[in-house]
């Protein structure tokens, strides 16, 4: 997801898109047939990782306030289907240790049964 989303410019419920790629480096069948496509800065060389491979694009989503760096890839299932995965790669700012969200705002009568 490229930039912010502006919700003045279309469905005001999606959270964001991106795009996949059919896997060429696909060599076993745990691997997945569709990955992000790779990251490339803005004069079009790819972007490389410390070990020489180039990174793949990713995106975040926010979740209870953090923004969460996210990578999706997708299996071609026997029936034609896919199943998608979106697996966290990272994520910026942790709650304190041993803070607890609470599912109300202030907590209450249900949380503090738990």
């Amino acid at each position: 997801m490229a930039g912010t989303y502006d919700a003045s410019k279309g469905n005001p419920n999606r959270i964001g898109t991106f795009r996949l790629i059919r896997n060429t480096n696909k060599q076993e069948e745990k691997h997945p047939d569709l990955v992000h496509p790779d990251s490339v800065d803005d004069n079009g060389n790819p972007k490389l990782n410390k070990a020489g491979k180039p990174f793949k694009k990713n995106f975040t989503i926010k979740m209870n306030g953090v923004e969460v760096w996210c990578e999706a890839s997708a299996y071609i299932q026997k029936d034609k289907s896919l199943k998608i995965s979106i697996n966290k790669t990272s994520s910026g700012s942790a709650a304190a240790p041993g803070a607890a969200a609470s599912a109300a705002p202030n907590g209450d009568a249900w949380d503090a049964q738990f």
